[in-house]
């Protein structure tokens, strides 16, 4: 295997690139061996409060979250991590009365233990990592479904996030249907700095493209 792990923000930059600069890409990622996520902790303070906040449907945690990296913003000295604190605090601004139960299929959700995250789809191991997975519904007719919270200052497109929907799908689809109905609706995809929802209902219907296995192959070819 080329690489550990392709986290699917990396299928996305791939696509972004030129022919030439595509093979570039796969050839460091064949380098390091691994294909790391990519500044993921500059979003943790919004993209973990978030989660938490849609887990419990209470944003009383925004506001808590807020006033904390607040604080620190108005303390720092460096430039760029300021920004950074900044750019945290516009996202979590937006939140801070909203009411998470617009992202939740039912009014009760039972939420679930997040297998690991390498799924291997066409010979590579793509990562998927979703913040929440929860179940719903009657009993014996339960389905299941998950939220991944994302965003990057390039900004993601539709197809973009209808990559990620299809991703947390078929994760979903590996691990849980034996027990549960994976429903496409509740595989939501959020670019939480648009407050935008994408569910893989959406690729199934035609509104956006399917793209994933067309997008593992092309990397795949250049990973080779």
């Amino acid at each position: 295997m080329a690489i550990n792990k392709l986290p699917i923000k990396k299928l996305v930059e791939f696509r972004r690139l030129s022919k030439g600069r595509q093979q570039t890409f796969a050839n460091r990622l064949k380098v390091t061996k691994e294909a790391n996520s990519g500044g993921g902790d500059y979003w943790v303070r919004s993209i973990s409060t978030i989660s938490n906040a849609f887990r419990v449907n209470d944003n009383a945690l925004i506001k808590a979250k807020l006033e904390e990296v607040s604080n620190l913003y108005n303390a720092e000295q460096r430039s760029q991590t300021k920004k950074m604190y900044k750019r945290n605090i516009d996202i979590l601004t937006k939140y801070q009365n909203f009411d998470f139960s617009e992202w939740w299929p039912s009014t009760s959700l039972n939420f679930l233990p997040k297998p690991q995250s390498i799924l291997e789809m066409h010979g590579l191991p793509i990562q998927i990592r979703p913040q929440q997975i929860f179940s719903y519904g009657a009993e014996n007719n339960q389905s299941v479904g998950g939220i991944w919270l994302i965003t990057w200052l390039q900004g993601y497109k539709d197809e973009d996030l209808g990559i990620y929907s299809e991703a947390l799908f078929r994760y979903l689809s590996s691990y849980y249907s034996e027990d549960y109905i994976i429903n496409p609706a509740a595989c939501m995809v959020v670019d939480i700095s648009k407050m935008k929802v994408i569910g893989y209902d959406k690729v199934i219907d035609g509104e956006i493209p399917s793209l994933l296995d067309a997008s593992i192959a092309k990397i795949k070819a250049h990973l080779n």
